[in-house]
């Protein structure tokens, strides 16, 4: 097999896909499943292939999967805390499992994928300048399929990945920091409001006025933003 080709054609559409376009989380899986399939047919044997990564929201995800086997199989990673791509991705290494029927060293894992068709499982780390992005990994329902070759795919193939999910991270980490100043920032407007409507209406100094929205959050259990909110409206706070 001329395993360079199906390397070179993943590559090219990996760059079709993300050149001169928005890269999004969408697109982003559609180039890591390219790089997934790519994997696939460069080790003989595999089954399935694709990347754990930690999303924006902090929660671990599969993203690129190429088969129903490798979400099942990932999602039990995660449930239980243990497994390959988890030690790949803390480690910074390769990790290979030639058969999961004689690996001790996730029992837990091992034992939950026994009726999936799974017996050996590469992963390699994703790390861009120097940040653990996550892992790549490719299953295979037959033993003993991966050697010192496979590492080199693998690792060759979770480079241009790593890049790809570490740029839309920090797309998507972005966004959510500025919806979240956007939102401080509305919720002080709102208090400022409130306390202004108090001065007005009261005839007090802003302590006073701050002092007054505090009590009514407390002694009504409520957040103070939506007593705001409330004063504003001329809802409470007479």
């Amino acid at each position: 097999m001329n395993n360079s080709q199906p390397l070179a054609n993943a590559l090219a559409e990996v760059t079709g896909q993300v050149a001169g376009g928005f890269l999004t989380e969408e697109n982003a899986s559609r180039a890591v499943q390219s790089l997934a399939y790519a994997l696939m047919d460069s080790v003989p044997n595999s089954a399935g292939a694709g990347a754990s990564i930690i999303n924006a929201r902090g929660r671990r995800e599969t993203t690129g999967a190429t088969d129903p086997v490798v979400l099942r199989a990932d999602r039990l990673q995660y449930e239980l805390g243990q497994g390959p791509c988890l030690s790949a991705w803390a480690e910074q290494r390769a990790i290979i499992i030639q058969d999961t029927r004689q690996e001790t060293r996730w029992p837990k894992w091992t034992a939950a994928v026994a009726e999936l068709p799974l017996r050996s499982v590469l992963s390699a780390p994703l790390t861009s300048e120097g940040r653990r992005i996550g892992a790549f990994k490719v299953y295979s329902p037959t033993p003993l399929v991966f050697d010192d070759h496979s590492v080199f795919m693998i690792e060759r193939l979770a480079s241009p990945a790593a890049v790809i999910l570490g740029h839309v991270r920090d797309r998507e980490a972005s966004q959510r920091l500025s919806a979240q100043l956007a939102e401080a920032l509305a919720n002080r407007d709102m208090i400022a409001k409130a306390e202004g409507v108090l001065i007005e209406r009261r005839k007090i100094g802003s302590p006073e006025a701050f002092a007054a929205m505090l009590a009514i959050s407390r002694e009504e259990d409520r957040p103070l933003l939506e007593v705001a909110r409330d004063i504003v409206h001329g809802l409470a706070g007479q």
